[in-house]
């Protein structure tokens, strides 16, 4: 049982994010999945969606498991991302004094509910406390994990904008440039955006 699995709630992402992520992952990805699972409970009433991320563990429990961010692009094989330990992003693109973690991209395989308990031990404190979000509520309090690399074939395009050989590139909170058409340039000349072939049309 292999289940790809993405969070919609809030107001940030339409439907059109959730469509495009299956469809890049029916188009590139060569995952050969059983499940595409859209998690859209707002347990939490959190407008980012970034703590309801952590229902995932409650919820799936058995079986090889791989979980994507909405705002992601997806251009090539992503079967290494699959792994038995649960293991998230290094985010090896941001400075020393930032979180290093990112969950755009999880993968474990059969139960890891522990990790949604140990946030359920006081969720309100938790929600103050962790301004930054859920990378940094794992990187303080959840010590058992495994890293992707950059050489596993990710990258955040807010570091690298330009088409290279990573198979994904994240998107980090800026989902809303998936959806422009063109890029006004330093020499004030609008280029086409190169990742926009990847996409779904129907924007």
């Amino acid at each position: 049982m292999i289940r790809v699995i993405c969070v919609c709630t809030g107001t940030k992402y339409d439907e059109w994010y959730v469509d495009n992520l299956k469809h890049m992952i029916d188009t590139y990805s060569g995952i050969k999945y059983d499940k595409f699972e859209v998690m859209r409970e707002n347990r939490y009433d959190d407008e980012r969606g970034v703590f309801n991320k952590l229902l995932i563990f409650e919820k799936f429990k058995d079986g090889q498991n791989i979980y994507f961010d909405l705002d992601i692009l997806i251009k090539g094989d992503v079967n290494n991302f699959l792994r038995k330990d649960f293991t998230l992003c290094s985010a090896w693109w941001r400075p020393e004094y930032h979180t290093p973690l990112n969950s755009s991209i999880m993968s474990w395989q059969g139960d890891n509910s522990w990790i949604h308990d140990e946030f359920m031990k006081d969720p309100e404190y938790n929600l103050f406390k962790y301004r930054r979000g859920m990378d940094q509520f794992i990187y303080e309090n959840i010590k058992d994990y495994k890293l992707y690399e950059e050489s596993d074939g990710f990258c955040s395009i807010q570091t690298i904008n330009y088409e290279y050989d990573y198979d994904i590139y994240l998107f980090n909170q800026r989902g809303e440039d998936m959806k422009k058409k063109q890029l006004l340039t330093a020499n004030n000349k609008f280029e086409k955006l190169w990742y926009e072939k990847y996409f779904k049309s129907n924007i």
